[in-house]
């Protein structure tokens, strides 16, 4: 063994000894140290093995239990409903909505129709309210109206200009309609009229109960739908008598009235037929020319009186209407007209044939326009089955798809070749309704 003073080995068995020593030393610290890790490195992986048993076991018990399978039973009606509305839920509120303004739609119309509308009486049920019916009488329309207005308290005039439509309306033996002869074409005559119609409600003619006018109601005359010809082929008599019979009459009407509808606070109701005016088609030049002509002054009439003055002036626009009942008036028209003229004369001036319609019943328009005479419905009112739809048509359908719809280009080819087979109608010649003016005239002044 070296000495501490430093000495060297003295042997190489000295130094031999030095070295064992220091590498059982060394190795004694390298177990010591060892045994240390792994100490360490069990209490760590006890460590671990404790923390990630109790996490698998909460994450076990943490997961849902399988469902039971589930048992089919029958699925019931209101069930099978209840499961179809639930997965249908827009086709569900449309159909809902539809139905629901369908249904408050007729509870609202049977109301109205239960509805008693009936005309005021004096105290001891005497009539009082006169309406003036301007439409031709031998019309299956004027008829009806006048029969339905009669039927709910009214006093009907209607205007005549010859003997034949008197006998007409004494025809029909009611003593509440009476003709009111009235000739548009002499002044002197038209005014002596209305100074006798307005005697009628002097109050010192009838101070207990005074009569009162109700309402001015105008049927104007419109060319039939049915004639149809090019405007180059309209003679300049044509047009003449056209504005005359369709435009005229019932201008100068209104205007002979106008003094007394406005001291009465009466209304003014117009009745025109607007499916076909309302598309106005290619052919049809008078029907449409007579219709705006009509559309402008009733148009000026309710913006210079209606609004100022306060009186109810209605537009009706008149759809297909179903005339079925009125078919008796056709042929007590047929029969009068047989007694006053010629078998020649029934076949060249017949009365306008009457053809099945399937449309709205005249109930709905005897219902509108006893609301339009009390003040109840004012403006523009539809009545009948395609009015407003022609209407709104005619606003928004270009100008060439009427004819195309119409089958108007066919029609206009077969017109170019009678015109060319029979030549242009020259202008001296007059249309077959003034010819029938002339020859009642002629067998009245006979």
């Amino acid at each position: 063994m070296p000495s501490n003073d430093g000495e060297s080995f003295g042997s190489l068995e000295d130094l031999l000894q030095f070295l064992f020593a220091i590498e059982t030393t060394v190795e004694g610290e390298v177990n010591k140290v060892a045994d240390s890790i792994d100490a360490v490195t069990d209490r760590i992986s006890a460590y671990l093995r404790s923390t990630i048993g109790l996490a698998s076991a909460t994450s076990e018990g943490a997961k849902p239990r399988p469902r039971p399978p589930a048992t089919i039973r029958p699925v019931g009606y209101f069930e099978a409903s209840t499961n179809w509305i639930s997965r249908h839920r827009a086709i569900t509120a449309a159909v809902v909505c539809f139905l629901g303004t369908g249904a408050f739609l007729i509870w609202r119309q049977r109301r109205l129709d239960r509805v008693k509308r009936r005309a005021k009486r004096g105290k001891n049920g005497q009539r009082t309210e006169i309406v003036i019916l301007a439409g031709p009488p031998s019309a299956p329309l004027t008829r009806s109206i006048s029969l339905d207005l009669q039927r709910r308290g009214f006093i009907v005039y209607i205007p005549v200009n010859s003997l034949w439509e008197e006998r007409l309306i004494q025809a029909e033996s009611k003593p509440n309609i009476h003709p009111l002869h009235l000739d548009v074409t002499s002044p002197s005559s038209l005014s002596s009229t209305i100074r006798k119609v307005t005697a009628l409600f002097d109050p010192s003619n009838a101070p207990k109960y005074p009569l009162r006018l109700a309402s001015l109601i105008l049927l104007p005359q419109t060319p039939s739908p049915s004639e149809s010809r090019r405007i180059v082929d309209i003679s300049a008599d044509t047009w003449s008598d056209a504005l005359s019979i369709h435009l005229l009459a019932p201008f100068t009407l209104v205007q002979a009235f106008l003094p007394l509808v406005l001291s009465q606070r009466s209304s003014i109701l117009f009745l025109t037929h607007s499916n076909t005016p309302s598309l106005s088609p290619p052919l049809h030049g008078e029907a449409n020319v007579v219709a705006h002509a009509l559309d402008s002054y009733i148009s000026t009439l309710y913006k210079e009186i209606a609004r100022s003055e306060g009186i109810n002036i209605s537009r009706f626009k008149l759809g297909a209407l179903d005339d079925e009942s009125d078919r008796d008036a056709l042929q007590m028209a047929v029969a009068l007209r047989h007694d006053n003229s010629s078998q020649s004369d029934i076949s060249s001036s017949p009365v306008p044939g009457h053809r099945k319609v399937r449309g709205s019943p005249l109930r709905e328009l005897h219902l509108e326009l006893f609301d339009a005479i009390v003040g109840k419905r004012r403006g523009t009112v539809y009545v009948g089955r395609g009015s407003r739809t022609y209407d709104v048509l005619g606003k928004v359908m270009p100008h060439g798809l009427a004819g195309w719809i119409l089958g108007l280009r066919a029609q206009n080819e077969e017109v170019r070749k009678d015109t060319k087979s029979n030549g242009v109608k020259n202008d001296s010649q007059v249309s077959p309704e003034w010819e029938r003016v002339n020859h009642v005239s002629g067998k009245e002044s006979a």
